[in-house]
């Protein structure tokens, strides 16, 4: 029992220390505000798969960054949004440079999808030269990106795109090869695939999504 405990607490000491090296480092139970038009269930829930991640042991290529998103994913879900997060990484030294979020009901804007709000912020911060500097990072985001996404990410100049969990209902990766092929052709040699992380993560990160796909009743009908 002792020596179970023992290497809990190192693992944990390990994971934080890992990703707090890579800039990563989810945020802290509690730490995330609460909209108080969220569904109390809903929030229990949030709150109970913010835990499992945040004792989650990193085992494959993505997961470190897979942690980060799906903090973010789980800030946007309590802040009253949709449950989707997104990180860009410096290829070079593994870091994450920017974290971006699904604002869409937080502030309303249609436009602030995950990814949208990421590369805003990239692109102000990096005026001039964000082209330049996004040929050598790369984007996670917890949900496969829709067709407004994909086309944002494919002129922003990004190289490498991999989402945790695919959206078969709304996600435009899997339909790639249906893009009109101006797109398809400004994209060639990118890659757009599934992350190379735990199973647990991509399942997680689909729960949080699916927690808050209510919220496509607000947009039907606008109230």
């Amino acid at each position: 029992m002792k020596r179970n405990l023992l290497f809990k607490t190192a693992s944990l000491l390990y994971l934080s220390t890992l990703l707090a090296l890579a800039g990563c480092a989810p945020r802290a139970a509690g730490d995330i505000a609460e909209n108080a038009d969220v569904d109390r269930k809903i929030l229990q829930q949030l709150n109970e798969l913010e835990e499992r991640v945040l004792h989650f042991i990193p085992s494959e290529k993505h997961d470190v960054f897979a942690i980060a998103v799906i903090s973010e994913a789980i800030s946007a879900a309590k802040n009253g949004s949709y449950g989707v997060g997104a990180v860009l990484v410096n290829n070079e030294t593994n870091e994450i440079v920017y974290r971006g979020q699904n604002k869409v009901f937080t502030e309303f804007r249609s436009d602030l999808h995950a990814e949208m709000d990421l590369l805003n912020t990239f692109e102000i911060q990096n005026k001039g030269n964000s082209r330049d500097l996004l040929g050598n990072i790369t984007l996670f985001s917890s949900l496969e990106s829709c067709p407004m996404c994909l086309c944002r990410i494919i002129t922003s100049g990004v190289q490498e795109v991999y989402h945790l969990a695919d959206d078969f209902g709304g996600g435009m990766v899997h339909l790639y090869d249906q893009l009109p092929p101006v797109w398809k052709d400004i994209s060639e040699g990118r890659t757009f695939k599934k992350a190379e992380c735990s199973e647990e993560l991509s399942e997680i990160a689909e729960k949080v999504f699916l927690l808050t796909a209510d919220l496509d009743n607000k947009l039907k009908t606008g109230e």
